[in-house]
């Protein structure tokens, strides 16, 4: 059987200021778990339930809160070089389709999976530490090579 793998990403939201983080999961149907990253979505204050609905902050929505549900996302095994954008600065995946809309009717867009590279959280993207980015770009190529894209899950407890 042709390995398929997936990522997943989960995290809990509250209402609390503190930056929340969370796990990015590469599982394979077969395998189970193959890596797990620290990562986090959001900025500290726009990680509480319904901030999927924030724009400038807020964290990446679940698929099964969007306007048209979605199976999965999925991010492509390719990076882009974005080291000339600020916040990104290096390698980033990514994550399609490039726009959606939440039930509340908020579209977000531009979504990727990177580096944190200047202050903590994100503008909705995944993102991981240096270090953490590093292991995930190294078991990604290695896992993934035979992939244009990989299935995304996003989902959240609260």
């Amino acid at each position: 059987m042709l390995k398929q793998p997936f990522l997943f990403f989960t995290m809990q939201l509250d209402e609390t200021p503190e930056l929340n983080r969370g796990r990015l999961f590469l599982c394979d149907y077969e395998q189970g778990i193959i890596g797990r990253w620290i990562a986090t979505s959001g900025l500290g204050n726009h990680q509480g339930v319904k901030d999927w609905s924030k724009q400038g902050g807020g964290v990446i929505p679940p698929t099964y809160e969007l306007s048209k549900p979605l199976a999965f996302y999925t991010v492509a095994t390719k990076p882009v070089d974005l080291r000339h954008v600020k916040g990104v600065e290096g390698n980033g995946y990514p994550i399609t389709p490039f726009a959606v809309e939440t039930k509340l009717g908020v579209t977000r867009s531009d979504l990727l999976i990177h580096k944190d590279a200047n202050q903590p959280g994100s503008l909705g993207c995944i993102v991981l530490s240096s270090s953490e980015f590093a292991d995930f770009e190294r078991v990604f190529s290695a896992e993934c090579s035979n992939s244009v894209s990989v299935k995304l899950l996003v989902g959240y407890t609260y």
